[in-house]
């Protein structure tokens, strides 16, 4: 049986490809994370799945074998056309999609009930990508997210790390990170210079916070994380176009030391400020 290694080899050659990457090409050619990465997607023969970036489709083969479903949504034209010439292109299992899962519209594609979701995500597009998925966090239960190891350490970050910022609150208030799995860059062709990590985050049956909260929230975060030198007095009276005094009063009732820094405040601690600010009716009008 040929290795993953010899079957990239083998679909590419002569074919002109060169992994691009901008797009975070790198194939993932070792068994040993595929079978990891099938395990913390705890498959099961009635489950769906969106697979965001299925490449050769190595994984997506493994998905078909234990699960009812698999929406698989590839950027590239010449790996969409490869899939579609493939085995899979005729499976009927699979629903393979050409488009860039920052465009494309999940509500349109998605069913009503909750999926998997498993990805690779590169480190260009990763945080605009999460947001995109916690956005439609409706659709999903479960994401098993392949990302560049310092991404993976945003998500999972706690107060007072360095790690910890805009998206981390964002990841904690839809979900909790339940397993991470190391990856070398040697378990991929061609080879990255980055260390990745595949983690498991179990969403929320809701986020922490109602749909319509959700907004300001969002705007609260960015603002303390916008500048990390700033105070969160500063931050907010600019972010806001408040008085000193109006924003230090808030803090002060929050039991929030006004000279703190948002890198010290928790999730809920956000969540708190966001509905007291909300209360006083010192946010922005909503959209």
């Amino acid at each position: 049986m040929a290795s993953l290694y010899e079957e990239v080899r083998s679909a590419l050659g002569g074919s002109g490809f060169r992994p691009k990457k901008r797009l975070g090409q790198n194939f993932l050619i070792h068994e040993r994370v595929i079978e990891s990465i099938v395990r913390l997607l705890k498959p099961s023969a009635s489950d769906e799945v969106m697979e965001i970036g299925p490449g050769l489709g190595f994984l997506t083969r493994r998905l078909v074998e234990t699960v009812a479903k698999v929406w698989a949504i590839e950027i590239d034209p010449f790996l969409v056309a490869w899939l579609r010439q493939a085995s899979l292109g005729s499976h009927p299992g699979v629903q393979l999609i050409q488009g860039d899962i920052l465009k494309i519209c999940l509500d349109d594609l998605l069913p009503q009930r909750k999926i998997k979701l498993v990805a690779n995500l590169p480190y260009s597009i990763s945080t605009e990508a999460l947001f995109r998925i916690f956005d439609a966090h409706e659709h999903f239960s479960l994401l098993v997210l392949m990302v560049q190891k310092e991404v993976a350490e945003r998500i999972a970050g706690q107060p007072g790390s360095k790690s910890y910022g805009t998206l981390s609150v964002w990841s904690q208030v839809h979900g909790r990170v339940v397993q991470k799995v190391q990856v070398s860059p040697e378990a991929f062709f061609p080879r990255p210079k980055v260390r990745s990590t595949v983690l498991s985050m179990e969403l929320f049956p809701e986020p922490l916070v109602t749909n319509a909260e959700l907004p300001h929230l969002r705007g609260l975060v960015r603002a303390a994380f916008g500048q990390r030198r700033k105070t969160l007095a500063n931050a907010l009276v600019m972010w806001l176009k408040r008085g000193r005094d109006e924003i230090e009063e808030v803090l002060c009732a929050e039991e929030i030391e006004p000279k703190q820094r948002g890198e010290t405040l928790s999730v809920l601690r956000f969540i708190s400020l966001a509905r007291a600010l909300e209360r006083r009716h010192l946010l922005p009008p909503r959209i």
